[in-house]
């Protein structure tokens, strides 16, 4: 029975008491960061010999790989199964294939547009 009362009466305590340490630590940690954080990761940086540099342009690269190779893959899974677009360039479903011709055509396109985006993307 006490344990009760005393439960019912400090939750709401207890309650408010978290909620000023939430307010206190979001309005501090920014502050926080900046000062301790940021300037040990900057540090660490410049010990790993400028890798942290490098690490967004590889990233870029194997993202841009990773979209050469699912296009490649799905340019094959499309010639294996017949699931080519039709004459009209929309999806296939039971519409006609496309001519050889007319595949390589669109693929040099996409090839292209690829290097023009590679290029774009160099450039920031």
């Amino acid at each position: 029975m006490l344990k009760r009362i005393l439960v019912k009466l400090l939750t709401p305590i207890v309650a408010a008491l978290a909620g000023l340490v939430g307010r206190h630590v979001a309005k501090k940690a920014p502050e926080f960061i900046e000062n301790t954080l940021v300037p040990r990761l900057r540090e660490a940086a410049g010990g790993a010999g400028g890798a942290a540099g490098q690490l967004s342009d590889k990233a870029r690269s194997a993202a841009s790989s990773g979209g050469d190779l699912a296009e490649r893959l799905t340019d094959r899974a499309r010639d294996v199964t017949g699931g080519g677009g039709n004459e009209s360039g929309g999806s296939s479903g039971r519409g006609g294939r496309l001519s050889q011709e007319k595949l390589s055509e669109r693929s040099d396109d996409r090839a292209k547009r690829r290097a023009q985006r590679r290029k774009a993307t160099k450039g920031r």
